[in-house]
């Protein structure tokens, strides 16, 4: 789906940018919000732990959650960013990997709404299987895309962008989590006095919010079709192997990409805290499904409202200043998770856990495109997106382990304590560039 249009001067590039802009920015922002609104119904923080919490007790089951995501999500750069390279184009590899990160959760509807008739080993083992499907989907598609809308939305816009489309997704997404908590809960749910839903148990409930998050996700994509990018001129052809040797160079030659990577590290443990909040909830005061539901639309709520304002402040305070901020709000919300005398108190946990992660993704997102040239986009993106990738494979798994041993009072501490250090780091110890570069001058790696 070229746009036939060959821009290979910065300034034809820049022109053909702005003169798309308004479609670009439209249509991303529309198609991000569906998206997000289609995953929120399957929520990693909320959902899906209370779907595992009911075929095992293991905390390690817990952990394999965002253990999985992040696996997923990481390692599939190192592979993808040396053919993005030589390509003109981004958007066929972005949807051809968009399609697989959509089918799990078609199939997994499927197999839930016709009814679970294997045992939990088993069924926890499907469940696991479709969702690495689509979070190394998912990992493959994030640094095209990413490249993708560095592409094709004019650079002082980006946070503007990232707060908008996911504050969107987190709008609608409020909108799902009432649906999903009403899914969950066995009501009906009624559209102008007409029955669209029936009742629903568990298992079938699940499988109901799955085929939801699929057809949101179909109806996404669509919008995806319609976006415009500029043609420019490919990189040489270079073997995977050249392309991650790479990786480490950048590493040693860019001592401030260095340091904020270091940093963010420790911002990230401790928003992977926020995936252990429902499980404390659930092992704590024995949540039920409808208040799982009530927690999901508080979450989606933080989430919009941090999305739509920490984007505008980014672009005008600075998107390492709201990464910092997100840091210390996500420790505050572990430390609340550890004092909580009621279950009641876990609505404000989860909004300002939401509030944490929206300022996390869309400003870990946005930093990393500033230190790097368009040439060398890719290859920054999936070195930021592998570099704590060993870390946050192993961290998950040890933070459940850690929580069987000795609770999640002591996990949220420590937790807690990376993050405000990560954050820390970040403040005093990394300059972000004001603008992203145009040449590969202030990188040094050719």
């Amino acid at each position: 789906m070229s746009t036939g249009i060959e821009t290979n001067s910065l300034d034809t590039r820049a022109t053909f940018v702005a003169l798309h802009a308004r479609r670009n920015f439209s249509l991303n922002v529309i198609e991000g919000g569906l998206f997000m609104f289609g995953i929120n119904m399957m929520s990693s923080y909320t959902v899906l732990p209370y779907f595992v919490k009911q075929f095992s007790d293991q905390q390690w089951h817990q952990g394999l959650i965002p253990t999985i995501a992040n696996i997923g999500w990481l390692l599939p750069g190192l592979f993808v960013a040396p053919y993005l390279a030589q390509l003109w184009t981004r958007k066929i590899p972005m949807l051809t990997a968009s399609f697989f990160e959509r089918i799990p959760w078609l199939l997994m509807g499927v197999w839930l709404f016709m009814g679970n008739t294997f045992t939990p080993s088993t069924t926890l083992a499907m469940f696991f299987g479709l969702y690495t499907m689509h979070t190394f989907s998912a990992g493959a598609t994030a640094v095209i895309w990413q490249d993708y809308i560095g592409r094709v939305i004019p650079e002082q816009r980006w946070g503007t962008f990232f707060g908008m489309q996911s504050g969107l997704g987190s709008l609608l997404g409020v909108a799902g989590a009432t649906v999903a908590t009403q899914v969950l809960a066995g009501q009906v749910i009624m559209v102008g006095g007409i029955p669209v839903l029936g009742r629903y148990t568990f298992p079938f409930s699940i499988g109901v919010l799955a085929l939801i998050c699929f057809a949101c996700l179909v109806v996404s994509f669509i919008f995806l079709l319609f976006t415009v990018e500029p043609r420019v001129p490919p990189q040489p052809k270079q073997p995977i192997w050249g392309a991650i040797k790479q990786l480490p160079l950048i590493l040693r030659q860019d001592h401030m990409f260095r340091t904020y990577l270091l940093a963010r590290t420790g911002v990230s443990l401790g928003i992977l805290g926020h995936s252990f909040v429902m499980a404390a909830a659930l092992n704590r005061f024995h949540s039920s499904g409808e208040m799982v539901g009530a927690f999901t639309v508080a979450l989606s709520a933080a989430q919009a409202l941090g999305n739509f304002g920490l984007g505008a402040l980014a672009d005008r305070w600075g998107h390492k200043q709201v990464l910092v901020l997100s840091g210390f709000i996500g420790a505050l919300s572990l430390l609340l998770a550890w004092v909580a005398p009621t279950e009641w108190w876990y609505f404000g946990i989860f909004v300002c856990g939401g509030i944490a992660m929206a300022g996390y993704q869309l400003s870990s997102f946005s930093i990393v495109m500033f230190f790097a040239t368009s040439e060398l986009r890719p290859t920054y993106i999936a070195t930021a997106n592998t570099f704590n990738a060993p870390l946050l494979a192993i961290a998950p798994m040890l933070a459940g382990w850690l929580a069987g041993e000795v609770g999640f009072i002591g996990l949220f501490v420590l937790l807690a304590v990376c993050g405000v250090i990560g954050a820390l780091v970040l403040q005093w110890k990394v300059a972000v560039p004001s603008k992203a570069p145009l040449t590969e001058e202030r990188t040094g790696v050719a």
